[in-house]
């Protein structure tokens, strides 16, 4: 026997929304995501190739090795930052898991970054 209720579509909507912080998220957070969605929107970076993220300049001064881990990770990073830029169009607003989502990407990028050297635009 089937013990759930319908649940009213307006209800259901409301709950699928992402919890806002109405504190904002820190200003750190707040610059990476500006700087992000500013260069999807631009076309600087396209969700949908990894090599977008990567900066050339330097990318190709990397020895073999080092590259192979920069495109792997590229793949992992844009992965991440095509669904802040889906929350985030979707909501338009701060939420815990945008911030969640933002910090992550951003220390990651910087964590990458302290071993390859400014590799990505973001």
């Amino acid at each position: 026997m089937d013990t759930n209720q319908p649940i009213d579509p307006n209800t259901q909507a409301e709950l699928n929304q992402p919890l806002e912080k109405k504190e904002g998220i820190s200003q750190e957070d707040q610059a990476f995501l500006h700087d992000l969605v500013a260069k999807v929107e631009s076309g600087q970076i396209d969700l949908h190739k990894p090599s977008s993220l990567i900066n050339e300049a330097v990318y190709s001064s990397l020895p073999e090795d080092k590259r192979g881990k920069v495109d792997f990770d590229a793949v992992n990073l844009l992965t991440q930052c095509r669904n802040i830029y889906e929350l985030w169009k979707a909501t338009g607003q701060a939420s815990f898991q945008i911030e969640n989502m933002v910090r992550q990407v951003r220390l990651t990028k910087e964590r990458l970054e302290g071993i390859s050297g400014d590799v990505y635009i973001i």
